[in-house]
């Protein structure tokens, strides 16, 4: 069993490896350059000169990679482009939200694919079978990201059904438990809270450039 495992371990690492490779290839064809983008268009060429240097910009493309692979090994993922912040910060500020709202797409696709799926299986070949399946088709073929955006589109801007922006309405306050607010409002007994927590989609604002 050892061995087994041992021997999966190591087919995942030329997998890792090419991922990693195709990351990097695909973030040097992106467009423009990653040090004018921190400090604007009308950055000094020394200034530019100088923020390339750090992020190793300036060095031969295999040596980049090398730097890349190690930082990713060592846990360093860098910093914002954008706002200079460290990029796990980031990401570990907004898991809790990324978890709620999977979690939320999880359920609501058991409440409503399960029944579906047992009343199409019972009325094979009915007109609500047939609907079930057009649906789930079109939901598969639509690409997630466009499919989200139209959805936060209609029911956030065109019908105001839920809020577009921020994980807490204003006016709502909220004691951290966890970080995840709805199992904080849970935890805290915050009704309130929970209810707003609940008609969130979006996650929370980013906060301005440190840049200089």
């Amino acid at each position: 069993m050892g061995r087994y495992a041992f021997q999966r371990f190591l087919t995942i690492v030329p997998v890792l490896v090419g991922i990693s490779l195709i990351v990097f290839t695909f973030i040097h064809l992106i467009p423009g350059d990653p040090a004018v983008t921190m400090l604007g268009e009308r950055a000094t060429p020394e200034r530019v000169q100088e923020i390339r240097a750090q992020l190793g910009l300036d060095r031969p493309i295999a040596t980049q990679y090398l730097l890349y692979a190690g930082k990713i090994l060592c846990g360093d993922l860098g910093a914002s482009i954008l706002r200079g912040d460290p990029v796990l910060t980031d990401l570990l500020r907004r898991f809790p939200a990324t978890v709620e709202l999977a979690c939320a797409a999880i359920l609501i696709a058991i409440l409503a694919g399960v029944p579906a799926g047992i009343i199409s299986a019972v009325w094979r070949n009915s007109v609500f079978d047939a609907a079930a399946r057009l649906v789930a088709l079109t939901g598969v073929s639509m690409p997630i990201f466009w499919l989200g955006l139209m959805l936060a589109w209609v029911f956030g801007v065109l019908l105001g059904w839920l809020p577009t922006g921020f994980r807490m309405g204003t006016g709502v306050t909220l004691r951290a438990v966890t970080h995840f607010n709805l199992l904080d409002s849970v935890l805290t007994g915050n009704g309130q809270a929970f209810v707003d927590s609940l008609s969130r989609c979006r996650l929370s604002r980013s906060r301005p450039s440190r840049w200089p």
